[in-house]
């Protein structure tokens, strides 16, 4: 694992275990509790492709996803994602 994807694990690991905090509050809003679960199986996925060596690849095309780009959001999955985060960025 290089430095960045290193420093990515970690952050992954963190936000995991602090969604994983506000879920299990009895107060957790019905209405939220979805997005969580939704992120908590997105960062689940993150972490697997970091420990099997296929973090930042798309994966629809195979393509290599932009390492200044998985920074910003380490859940992307592909090509379409980055063009929807670049849509984004570039219009703020």
């Amino acid at each position: 694992m290089d430095l960045n994807t290193n420093e990515i694990y970690s952050d992954l690991r963190k936000t995991k275990e602090e969604l994983l905090q506000r879920l299990n509050q009895e107060n957790c809003s019905p209405i939220v509790r979805p997005y969580i679960e939704a992120e908590l199986k997105d960062i689940e996925t993150a972490l697997k492709k970091i420990e099997t060596g296929t973090f930042g690849t798309c994966e629809v095309s195979g393509e290599l996803i932009p390492m200044e780009l998985l920074q910003i959001i380490p859940t992307l999955k592909s090509m379409e994602d980055c063009k929807t985060v670049n849509y984004v960025i570039s219009n703020h």
